[in-house]
């Protein structure tokens, strides 16, 4: 009752008629002729058959019967626009609406009205303080990530909770603000006192202040094959080339003395007269990358979770790494902390990682591709099962949503979409995401920097929203060439 009073109080505070229910209507959806333009993202209001119901604008069109694309002269417009009499109307505006559920005495979660409204079902602009019940919960997993896109009074609050146990994608196109939405998660986890840990492979978050960076050392003995082989780059079909490898990984372990690599090459070297030319590569593979792999591969480097820095922002420098190195480390990262964290919830406490954990993966089309294998994506697969009933969230961030392996894609529960202009990384979002609604898709190329819309479980209805500027984030914006150039040129004249 107190929710039926504070939308009636509210609406007759701002009853502001946008427009009338035309045309044929679907319980999810209908068609909406407006008095004035709607724009795309504005929460709407309606009453009908005892259900109160807010809706989303989709789409929107203004369009005219007067000037129309009939006309092939464009002096026939400027006739037309100078001669129209005053008050008679020019234009039509019309929209589509998605229904996101009737109101009930929980704001939590709406559900959509089995039958769908009426025509001439009149269409209000949804109260404010509506608006602050859907968007702005009060509990103490909600964090602040902005505001309304249309209603920027109202503050826009996410499920941090959802994002732990349903994953999330962070989704657009290059220079469109994920960087930025990334460093605003992390820091509001982190004021909650929990661990965010970034695979930050382009160093876009080792400025961020109470940031722990950590560097990519692994300690060799603890690799498994197929960690091993990437950092070698041993293909997977190459059946006994990763038969030589295990064999000599197995012994160096039964040795556990000595220098790795030297161990390694020296088994490797034995195994010559028994595998030939497959073992010949391997040793090669090990000559050639031995020089840089000693950067990473350290063996009192110890365990990877216990550089964790429990309660804050976790970068991992992956910057001066290769691809394939770069995929393994961040593969032995999410395996070992998969393992930490069952170790922690079936020890109660006792054993491993003894918080929830959120990873972030970086550039995520390259490591979690579509049509190809990395170690990454094997271990992220298992993750985005498994991680949500022992607290390790994933966040998985690409710029080239269509690369992204379609499995994974589709079970992130929660997404964060800003602009996206081409058409494929449209259609593929919403062929592999079932919370996105196709006509809100259509209408991303019309975001501007740092708007998002968020769809999931983190958020009580799809919203569109104006994300906070985390404003401590001073890398990964655009470079000003042109002041580069300047103070270059000034700088060598001053010098002449």
């Amino acid at each position: 009752m107190a929710l039926q009073k504070l939308f009636e109080t509210s609406i007759g505070m701002e009853n502001e008629i946008v427009g009338y229910v035309v045309g044929e209507a679907k319980p999810y959806e209908a068609e909406l002729l407006a008095f004035r333009p709607l724009a795309m993202g504005e929460y709407l209001y309606m009453e009908y058959h005892g259900y109160r119901v807010l809706a989303f604008v989709a789409t929107s069109i203004t369009g005219s019967l007067v000037i129309s694309r009939d006309l092939v002269d464009p002096r026939d417009v400027e006739r037309l626009v100078k001669n129209i009499r005053v008050g008679e109307r020019l234009f039509y505006h019309r929209g589509k609406v998605k229904i996101l559920g009737s109101v009930d005495n929980s704001l939590s979660k709406l559900h959509i009205p089995p039958i769908p409204p009426p025509p001439g079902t009149e269409v209000y602009k949804a109260p404010k303080a509506v608006l602050e019940k859907v968007f702005t919960p009060s509990g103490p997993a909600h964090v602040r990530v902005g505001v309304l896109l249309r209603e920027p009074e109202v503050e826009v609050r996410v499920n941090i909770n959802k994002v732990v146990s349903r994953h999330l994608g962070i989704l657009a196109m290059t220079g469109m603000g994920k960087s930025n939405l990334v460093a605003l998660i992390a820091k509001r986890v982190s004021e909650l006192g929990g661990t965010v840990i970034v695979f930050d492979y382009h160093g876009e978050y080792l400025s961020l202040p109470n940031t722990a960076i950590v560097k990519p050392s692994l300690d060799p003995t603890r690799l498994t094959l197929d960690e091993l082989a990437r950092l070698l780059n041993i293909p997977r079909n190459a059946t006994r080339q990763r038969m030589v490898l295990k064999e000599c990984l197995d012994s160096i372990d039964a040795e556990a003395c000595g220098d790795f690599f030297n161990n390694l090459k020296k088994c490797v070297q034995g195994k010559v007269v028994r595998y030939g030319a497959s073992a010949q590569k391997v040793l090669d593979a090990v000559n050639v990358y031995e020089s840089f792999l000693r950067k990473i591969l350290k063996e009192a480097s110890g365990d990877v979770i216990e550089r964790v820095a429990i309660g804050s922002i976790n970068a991992v420098d992956l910057s001066e790494l290769h691809l394939n190195h770069a995929d393994a480390v961040i593969a032995h990262w999410l395996s070992r902390l998969l393992e930490a964290r069952k170790a922690s919830v079936w020890s109660n406490g006792a054993k491993g990682l003894p918080t929830p954990i959120i990873v972030v993966i970086e550039e995520a089309h390259i490591f979690i591709p579509v049509g190809e294998e990395t170690a990454t994506k094997q271990r992220a697969s298992v993750v985005v099962r498994e991680g949500r009933k022992f607290g390790l969230g994933i966040i998985v961030v690409s710029q080239r949503p269509r690369g992204l392996d379609p499995t994974i894609l589709s079970q992130l529960g929660n997404l964060a979409i800003l602009r996206i202009v081409h058409p494929e990384d449209q259609v593929y979002v919403a062929k592999y995401c079932e919370p996105v609604m196709q006509d809100v898709m259509e209408e991303l190329p019309g975001l501007n920097i740092g708007e998002a819309i968020l769809l999931g479980e983190w958020v009580a209805v799809p919203a569109a929203v104006k994300v906070d500027l985390v404003r401590e984030k001073v890398s990964g914006a655009d470079i000003d060439a042109v002041k580069i150039w300047s103070l270059y040129t000034a700088k060598n004249i001053d010098k002449g």
